[in-house]
């Protein structure tokens, strides 16, 4: 049976694609380009610096999925001169050792990492160089706070022209964001404490990057929606001067002010984080063998597997929430993975990889079905976490019902009327729960909703009421349907409240706790309802 599902495989798709690259931007000076890379999805940067005259590149903080940065270095005949990771990263696997091996490059780091990480990784002191060119550099300014290796990387010119080296662009890593800086209490900072280490951040930020010149420019590793930060600007890049008049973290010089503002009101923190850190720690394997190597199933063998493993296997199904409402595998938890390769992230999508990491514990064996076509893709995503399927399961949802297997549905509701809000706020028989952040609900909510945001409902499980029905909503659709397949994989009577809290909060102002909408909601819900109109 085994042999017949790898040959299947096999015939489906032997070549693994690559995905959208996520290409953003290019910001240039003089001989130097900046390449922007950006996954929304991950909410995650990275970034090309070549020199275009000498044709040489760094490349700082890869994904997993490296084809993007080898074909652009190739398309501009650049040699890779060194990569470099600005710390232990814990929301994604970093794809630093493959990069470097096809590459033929070293990879850098700051200080504090010799010892920890592979020995294929180079530290670097505080203010010690790597040459890109004859006239640019790449300068380590050791910024610990976020984890307590974590430097920012200066690339500074320094030619004839210069009375003495000009730094232009600043790699600022989780150290600052635009609008943020990064979170003190994540496991890359393991051994230290949330105080211990957002002292240290004010130090990096008030001392070291605060003493940079207000145009150089800044290039964090991440942008809105990271749970590495709180409230991150969708921007994709700044300047110091621009951070140092507007970024919140930067107008508290009171230490103990700013520690307080810093170890208060972060995001929850996925549990998948300390499996990324230690994988990005050793080194992740090629992302080609990885994927490879794990087995296609058809819809026999996946039940047979299944049924052997009720506790510790998971069905994830990574379509959108209408196809997965029509109908799914029993027991399938549904997060859409979206388009686009995850580079960008549509209303009604949101983050893939971050809440499977979130709801899925690295230990689980994850039978991934898709549409026919997207298997791949799926299992690139999953890396980028750190997340290895235990399978595929062929042909989608549609070769299960061909076997004549079981399928499930569950219900979907688009709120129109007085009458549809009615039936999801009647106290006997319905509850209606937000599953936004505690933020997010705090900030305005519809009334009589209870607040179980989507991080914490499997926790929610064991206190419902088997008698009453589940409304799930979030902002647009896409956390209340992976929370609803959770409640009903659970065994509960669960429904996807679609269109969210922005359609609710227009069509229902008056039954909102503040009475008002806000125009953020207000635009989200114009651009849900065009999505739903085209959709008939």
């Amino acid at each position: 049976m085994e042999c017949a599902d790898e040959q299947k495989r096999d015939s489906h798709s032997p070549q693994i694609p690559v995905l959208p690259s996520g290409y953003r931007d290019t910001i240039s000076n003089g001989d130097v380009d900046v390449l922007i890379y950006y996954l929304g999805c991950l909410a995650q940067a990275s970034y090309i610096v070549r020199d275009r005259k000498a044709k040489t590149a760094f490349i700082i903080d890869p994904r997993r999925d490296i084809d993007i940065y080898l074909q652009e270095l190739e398309a501009h005949r650049s040699r890779l001169k060194g990569v470099f990771l600005t710390h232990v990263h814990a929301d994604f696997v970093s794809g630093h050792m493959e990069l470097s091996r096809r590459g033929d490059a070293d990879i850098y780091m700051g200080p504090g990492i010799k010892g920890r990480a592979t020995n294929e990784i180079l530290e670097l002191a505080d203010e010690q160089t790597v040459q890109l060119s004859s006239n640019y550099s790449m300068n380590a300014v050791h910024t610990p706070g976020h984890t307590p290796e974590s430097t920012t990387w200066l690339l500074t010119r320094h030619s004839e022209q210069d009375a003495e080296p000009t730094p232009l662009y600043a790699f600022t890593g989780d150290t600052l964001f635009i609008g943020s800086c990064g979170r003190p209490d994540l496991v890359g900072s393991l051994g230290h404490t949330a105080k211990e280490m957002a002292t240290l951040m004010h130090v990096s930020l008030w001392n070291r990057l605060m003493k940079l010149p207000d145009d150089v420019k800044v290039f964090p590793a991440h942008g809105a929606g990271s749970p590495c930060g709180k409230s991150l600007s969708d921007a994709l890049w700044s300047t110091i001067g621009q951070e140092r008049c507007t970024n919140p973290a930067l107008q508290i010089p009171d230490v103990d002010e700013f520690v307080s503002y810093l170890t208060t009101g972060q995001p929850h923190s996925p549990q998948y984080f300390i499996h990324s850190v230690q994988k990005n720690l050793a080194g992740a394997e090629s992302l080609k063998a990885e994927i490879l190597s794990v087995p296609w199933l058809s819809a026999a063998s996946a039940l047979e597997e299944l049924a052997a493993n009720p506790d510790g296997a998971v069905i994830l199904d990574t379509r959108e929430a209408t196809e997965f409402a029509a109908g799914h595998l029993p027991r399938s938890m549904n997060v859409g993975k979206g388009g686009k390769g995850g580079t960008v992230v549509l209303a009604h999508e949101g983050n893939f990889a971050i809440w499977v990491g979130t709801l899925i514990a690295q230990s689980c064996d994850i039978y991934v079905i898709t549409p026919p076509g997207d298997e791949f893709e799926a299992l690139q995503r999953l890396a980028r976490i750190g997340y290895k399927a235990k399978a595929v399961v062929t042909g989608g949802v549609e070769e299960w019902r061909a076997a004549g297997l079981p399928l499930e549905t569950h219900s979907l509701v688009y709120p129109m009327d007085e009458a549809d809000l009615t039936a999801m706020q009647t106290e006997d028989t319905a509850v209606l729960v937000d599953v936004r952040t505690p933020d997010e609900y705090a900030t305005n909510h519809i009334k009589d909703a209870i607040s179980c945001p989507l991080a914490t409902v499997k926790d929610y499980i064991p206190s419902a009421d088997s008698s009453k029905t589940y409304y799930t909503y979030c902002v647009s659709g896409f956390r209340s349907s992976i929370a609803a397949s959770v409640l009903n994989a659970a065994g509960l009577k669960a429904v996807d409240v679609q269109g969210g809290f922005a359609n609710l909060s227009v069509r229902f102002q008056e039954h909102t706790v503040t009475g008002k909408v806000c125009p953020v909601m207000r635009k989200t819900a114009a651009q849900l309802e065009e999505m739903f109109s085209a959709r008939q």
